[in-house]
């Protein structure tokens, strides 16, 4: 069933498609204003300008995108008319759910949810990536906001109590995929 909110113009649809390291710099333009907009993270970065910053997140993003590919999901919402990303998410499932698991118990090692897994690059591709990620500046400003050490400290208590995600059985799951959603 579609999704629907107002908007001010006229309607929109959108596209959930899987990401690739190709999206790297769009990601980054998209997500990083994003961020800009919440006060304490902004404080991390009152050092840097926002173009910057999105400069060299986006040397960074294709082995963010790499990393933890067993637990990590990502998607992205397309506008399919021009090609131009949305929105983006990135999920990290416990690895106790990250690959598929028979209804009898058995772990068949697939992994789950497949098409929200980055596709792998070759050695030398990710050597590469690497290499450009570590030219990157990344030198967020960590006294300028005490609050946020407190925050980070709950938080990680908090998610070591328990697993925060439930098991459904794969025949009640419904796969999708490179599905429409239309906004009104």
């Amino acid at each position: 069933m579609p999704t629907q909110r107002e908007t001010d113009s006229h309607n929109t649809t959108f596209k959930i498609s899987q990401v690739t390291i190709a999206d790297s710099p769009a990601l980054a333009a998209n997500n990083i204003p994003a961020f800009w907009a919440d006060p304490h993270w902004r404080l991390e970065w009152r050092h840097r300008t926002l173009d910057y910053h999105i400069s060299q997140v986006a040397l960074r993003y294709p082995r963010t995108l790499l990393r933890n590919r067993a637990t990590a999901r990502h998607q992205k919402a397309v506008d399919p008319a021009s090609g131009e990303i949305l929105g983006y998410v990135r999920w990290s499932l416990p690895e106790s759910h990250s690959t598929i698991t028979t209804e009898d118990g058995n772990e068949e090692g697939t992994p789950a949810w497949p098409e929200a897994v980055i596709p792998p690059v070759s050695k030398q591709q990710e050597d590469e990536i690497s290499r450009v990620a570590a030219t990157a500046v990344w030198d967020p400003d960590l006294t300028s906001d005490p609050l946020l050490d407190g925050m980070r400290k709950i938080q990680e208590e908090i998610l070591a109590r328990k697993t925060y995600m439930s098991t459904c059985q794969p025949s009640r799951l419904r796969r999708f995929t490179q599905t429409e959603w239309e906004l009104t």
